[in-house]
């Protein structure tokens, strides 16, 4: 049996491959990305929330500061806890995500009272691309 966090993972990628029309899951043969769409390689990052996310929550990549992911694109959902819903919340380009998201280090608190689980890096949400616009 998964855990939450794994099947939270699952259900993002789903819901992602669901939405590009004739894209390919990769992600049970690939560690880079879970997707392919139009010879573009998308990695998928999901979180689970409590109802609809808002602008100003954090879209998040775990890892290290200075990391070099081997993708194009990160799309980025958020799973309702009763796993009855997913929220496609936005996307960006991989070198773009890490030119302009700030890196965190797990235990820190941010100014809304929010205590980081994990280091990665961090941008909300609001700053993402719509959906809609990956073409």
């Amino acid at each position: 049996m998964y855990g939450m966090g794994r099947m939270t993972g699952f259900l993002g990628e789903i819901a992602v491959n669901a939405y590009l029309p004739r894209s390919r899951y990769v992600g049970d043969n690939e560690f880079t990305h879970d997707i392919v769409y139009k010879k573009r390689r998308v990695e998928v990052k999901s979180k689970t929330c409590g109802g609809c996310p808002e602008p100003e929550y954090s879209a998040f990549v775990n890892g290290k500061e200075h990391m070099a992911p081997d993708n194009d694109v990160y799309f980025f959902t958020r799973v309702r806890r009763d796993m009855q819903r997913v929220y496609i919340c936005g996307w960006l380009p991989t070198s773009k995500l890490f030119k302009e998201a700030k890196f965190v280090h797990k235990g820190h608190t941010d100014d809304k009272g929010y205590t980081f689980k994990a280091s990665g890096y961090h941008i909300e949400i609001g700053k993402l691309n719509a959906p809609k616009t990956f073409k």
